[in-house]
């Protein structure tokens, strides 16, 4: 009884008794035992319960399958939710949810958190001139190469919606950001996907905005940092694209 507790596994226990008083049942079934056999035993009602135990083992197996199968769907069913069908990576949703965490960790810490926002230049003149299959083959490709340089474990991308893409930083200010981001941007260059659309190169290049700020009062919000790094971004684009644009931030009520 004490090993079939430890190891969470079910075998039916049968106890033999010639006590046939419903308190001395009652006690051999709290100590363990799941069914009774009266002395002397009847050979057809032991293979009759044999029999029904057996069926509850079988139920239990099914029981433990299905639960195995909802659990294992579930967990697939999130991933799904969370994650963008085109390229593999973090959807959105993801995205705004997660910031939030962030944020609030690193409010808790009083660590910097940084974003970088990236844009592909003239990826619809792209669209136009290679169409729309080449377009998502183009996304893939540059959301699984930003993926690949975001490596510590507090880092991670999200396709912001349409061309752009988000890269959370956490614990990074804005010099470890840009550095970053500089990066990307080169490997994004080194792809060399071809580009005869683009007014910048012959390839495809990208465009970033970063910003970074340690998050100082419970009343901001991590919308504050995806508005500077977005406005970071524009001005990326105003100054001719295939570059990076950092703000480092200070709070408000700082």
């Amino acid at each position: 009884i004490r090993s079939r507790e430890k190891t969470g596994e079910w075998t039916p226990i049968l106890f033999l008794t010639a006590l046939v008083g419903d308190d001395d049942l009652a006690r051999g079934i709290a100590a363990g035992g799941d069914d009774y056999l009266l002395k002397p035993v009847s050979e057809v009602v032991l293979g009759a319960k044999l029999r029904a135990m057996q069926r509850i083992i079988d139920m239990r197996g099914s029981l433990i399958t299905m639960t195995q199968k909802l659990d294992a769907a579930n967990r697939e069913l999130r991933h799904v939710s969370i994650q963008d069908s085109l390229t593999g990576i973090a959807n959105r949703r993801h995205f705004d949810d997660s910031l939030k965490q962030e944020w609030r960790r690193a409010l808790r810490a009083r660590r910097p958190l940084a974003l970088i926002l990236f844009d592909i230049d003239y990826f619809k003149q792209y669209n136009d001139v290679y169409g729309h299959q080449a377009g998502d083959e183009c996304l893939r490709a540059v959301a699984g190469n930003l993926a690949r340089h975001a490596r510590r474990p507090g880092d991670w991308v999200a396709r912001f919606g349409g061309e752009e893409f988000a890269v959370v930083l956490s614990e990074t200010d804005a010099r470890g950001a840009v550095h970053l981001a500089e990066q990307m941007r080169a490997a994004i260059d080194a792809l060399a996907i071809p580009h005869s659309g683009s007014a910048v190169g012959r390839t495809v290049s990208i465009s970033a905005g970063v910003a970074s700020m340690v998050p100082e009062s419970a009343t901001g919000e991590p919308d504050e940092l995806v508005q500077w790094a977005d406005a970071a971004l524009y001005d990326a684009k105003r100054q001719g694209r295939n570059r990076v644009v950092s703000y480092n931030l200070v709070p408000r009520d700082s």
